[in-house]
């Protein structure tokens, strides 16, 4: 058999080859081809705006040994349900929902079965070639695929001849599904290559939805034939990431990790809940502008020009809003007004930011991430492998950072947060909260354990320059839009409010289209330091 080296399934087409003419045709009692509705979820790439009938550039892992699949009927395809449960239930029948399931779980095993194959035939040649890179061992895995496709249309033919035979579409989307399984995210990778697709929340295998931009959700088809097998196959996920392998448990049951650069994962495993699950996170935007963000709507261009001034003045910023806000995409739009030539350093537990594949930089930026450890711990309380935000703070400093960006303040965070703020080179960070005083009260609240209350309000007031409140809004026409709310400048408090804030851009109605400037800073210096980095104070409006 010859090796093919193309990047798509060769398509097999055995009707007329010699060795199965004599093949005696049996009555076919049951139709083994892959119903369309089996498979139609998996057709459409990342960025495409319909199912894609070729294949995509992918890659494949390794899977069981051949299989004898039951045969299922072909059925029609199953519409997208409606988020609405009482409109659910009323489209698709329960002996629908039945069958349908049944398409899947024989496509996947199928599925299984070619990937275990392909495995084991790249495994074999990896062997004979020992370092090559990532590029070249999928390489390896796609000839790998398409020859065991190949393979088993042989198979198939020569059982039940023509019928036996897969479409073109149908061998593209098995090859793609195999790759997924072999080098990408499995069974998760076809939800995340949806377009538009933010988030997907899985409870249990047979409870999956999809939240599009806009706010829209709508359901798809079970991610696993099982809780037992979607529970594997989020292990193999998080043992898979090489150096940032974390573990999944019972023992370990919560997992945070970033998956490809562009998905965050976040899961949780029985007995902390009663099912397995989890949501993937889709960052689109991990190398964005901040003028991107004023054309897609987000913000104005006096609030950008406003924060770029801040960026370049090397003012403290906190960007604070709740999950799906666009936190994370604006500080890294911000992180894009740092000087090139700046040194910076991010600190994160999970990386969220990838400020180091930020294009135009000349000084590429240190990407320090927390690992987490296992077995005995030493003598400094770490366990064995464990690498802190703590030692990431250190070596932070002595790599000569100008910038030291820490990402989200969630908990342990705050202590790098406070070192990063006290080194005065402009530090952002991310956190939680409902409005810019808010934001001050959880900052504080996370270091008051550890620093004490005067402490906290010492350095938040004295070190901290600006908070800003990105919210994802419901607009009037039933979608949702993320919008910059507030802009507040921080000043040290008198009385019971140690920190003090104020207003210099506010959202005051979902009827304005941006956040309008309130006033100028009040702190003189504040005033200075941002005429100097070219911003003029008249924009701002009110009285100096």
């Amino acid at each position: 058999m010859s090796k093919h080296s193309d990047e798509t399934p060769t398509q097999i087409d055995l009707e007329d080859a010699p060795f199965l003419q004599p093949v005696t045709r049996k009555p076919r009692t049951a139709d083994t081809r892959i119903p369309r509705s089996a498979s139609s979820h998996l057709t459409r790439p990342l960025g495409a705006k319909t199912a894609s009938t070729a294949p995509t550039e992918d890659t494949t892992p390794a899977v069981p040994q051949v299989l004898e699949v039951p045969a299922v009927p072909e059925m029609p395809e199953v519409p997208v349900e409606p988020v609405d449960p009482v409109l659910r239930a009323a489209r698709r029948t329960p002996a629908e929902t039945a069958r349908a399931h049944t398409d899947q779980a024989s496509w996947w095993k199928i599925i299984e079965s070619l990937r275990s194959r392909a495995t084991d035939r790249q495994a074999n040649e990896l062997s004979q070639r020992p370092g090559i890179s990532e590029e070249e061992r999928e390489a390896v895995g796609r000839t790998a695929i398409s020859e065991v496709l190949e393979e088993y249309m042989r198979e198939q033919m020569a059982t039940l001849g023509r019928d036996g035979r897969w479409s073109p579409e149908q061998q593209a989307n098995a090859h793609k599904a195999v790759f997924d399984q072999m080098f990408r995210l499995g069974r998760f990778q076809a939800l995340v290559d949806e377009p538009d697709v933010e988030n997907i929340h899985i409870n249990g295998c047979d409870d999956v939805w999809v939240e599009r931009a806009g706010g829209r959700w709508e359901q798809r088809p079970p991610v696993a034939d099982s809780d037992e097998q979607l529970m594997a196959d989020l292990q193999f996920l998080a043992s898979r990431a090489g150096e940032e392998a974390r573990p999944f448990t019972p023992a370990h049951p919560d997992l945070d990790m970033d998956l490809l650069g562009s998905v965050r994962l976040a899961a949780l495993a029985p007995p902390i809940v009663p099912r397995p699950s989890a949501v993937f996170r889709i960052h689109r935007y991990v190398n964005i502008s901040l003028e991107e963000m004023v054309e897609m709507g987000n913000l104005s261009k006096d609030a950008a020009e406003f924060l770029t001034a801040c960026v370049r003045a090397g003012k403290t910023i906190v960007i604070a809003g709740f999950g799906g806000a666009g936190k994370t995409t604006l500080m890294r739009a911000l992180a894009g007004k740092i000087d090139p030539h700046e040194q910076i350093v991010t600190i994160e537990k999970e990386r969220e930011l990838h400020l180091h594949e930020l294009e135009g930089r000349a000084v590429m930026p240190y990407a320090l991430q927390y690992r987490p450890g296992s077995g005995e711990r030493a003598a400094d309380g770490t366990q064995v492998g464990e690498y802190t935000l703590e030692k990431a703070m250190e070596k932070a400093l002595r790599l000569n950072s100008q910038r030291i960006l820490v990402g989200e303040v969630r908990g342990p965070e705050i202590t790098a947060m406070i070192q990063a703020m006290q080194t005065g080179a402009g530090t952002f960070c991310t956190t939680h909260a409902f409005d810019p005083d808010d934001a001050i009260d959880r900052l504080a609240g996370l270091g008051m354990a550890r620093f004490g209350e005067a402490y906290m309000a010492r350095q938040l007031g004295h070190h901290l320059d600006v908070v800003v409140q990105m919210e994802k809004l419901r607009m009037p026409d039933g979608t949702s839009k993320r919008k910059l709310t507030w802009i507040s400048e921080v000043t040290p408090g008198e009385g019971d409010r140690k920190v003090s804030t104020k207003p210099l851009f506010r959202l005051d109605s979902l009827t304005d289209e941006y956040a309008r400037p309130v006033g100028p800073p009040g702190d003189e210096r504040f005033r200075a330091d941002l005429e100097a980095a070219g911003f003029e104070m008249t924009r701002l409006g009110g009285r100096l």
